[in-house]
């Protein structure tokens, strides 16, 4: 595909929305709904709205915490690393006759940056070589802007693990253009929309649990590497 000036972006633009409502069709999907998408948008707002009227956004008791690792979710064993497998226990990488395929879904509500899409990247290689799992990776909140809809309105194979890291810093989103007044900042806006998120894969019936990492984002993904094992 050659273009002759800048322009020709638009042309592009178009031809691949194009391909992307012909490729829903042809997958028996309406590319111009996304009612799963919106699900989880409901449910930040109420994250959102109990933390305006509450100072602080719904908590989750963490099921484990070992070093500067906190893992999220139900699960019947007694140690981390032990929980991390039972997660994996039943995936099926494509042997099993009867059963959709697993693939695994890695949602990083990290900041993005060279050093962090290196670990993400070997965390996933890892994941794969070991379970023989297709996986996926993106940053929140915007893969939800893209993958969000295959996530939840699927056929409910996949896996979900959700990162997240201490932010050091922070900024205030304006109550009104130009105003000083802030009732909320960008850190819990992120954060109400991976908790949102979470409860919508949840309700869905999908496989989600959740990593926070205390300190630096690239050492707590190495750690996790070594906890799967």
């Amino acid at each position: 595909i050659d273009l002759k000036d800048r322009y020709d972006l638009g042309g592009e633009f178009f031809r691949w929305e194009f391909a992307t409502a012909v490729a829903g069709w042809r997958l028996g999907i309406n590319p111009f709904d996304q009612p799963n998408v919106e699900s989880a948008k409901v449910l930040a707002r109420e994250m959102v709205s109990t933390y305006r009227k509450e100072g602080k956004l719904p908590e989750e008791k963490p099921a484990f915490q070992e070093d500067d690792i906190l893992l999220f979710g139900d699960f019947t064993s007694s140690r981390l690393w032990e929980a991390l497998r039972e997660f994996f226990s039943d995936a099926n990488p494509g042997e099993a006759e009867g059963k959709g395929r697993s693939y695994l879904a890695l949602q990083a509500y990290l900041k993005p940056d060279l050093a962090t899409d290196e670990e993400l990247h070997k965390l996933r290689t890892h994941i794969q070589e070991k379970f023989r799992l297709a996986t996926t990776v993106g940053y929140g909140p915007r893969f939800l802007h893209s993958t969000g809809q295959l996530h939840k309105g699927d056929a409910g194979y996949g896996l979900f693990i959700q990162i997240s890291a201490d932010m050091p810093g922070d900024a205030p989103i304006p109550d009104r253009p130009g105003s000083p007044d802030s009732s909320i900042t960008f850190g819990v806006l992120k954060t109400a929309q991976m908790l949102g998120d979470r409860r919508a894969l949840r309700e869905q019936g999908r496989r989600v649990i959740a990593v926070h990492i205390r300190g630096s984002a690239e050492e707590g993904i190495r750690k996790l590497i070594e906890f799967i094992g």
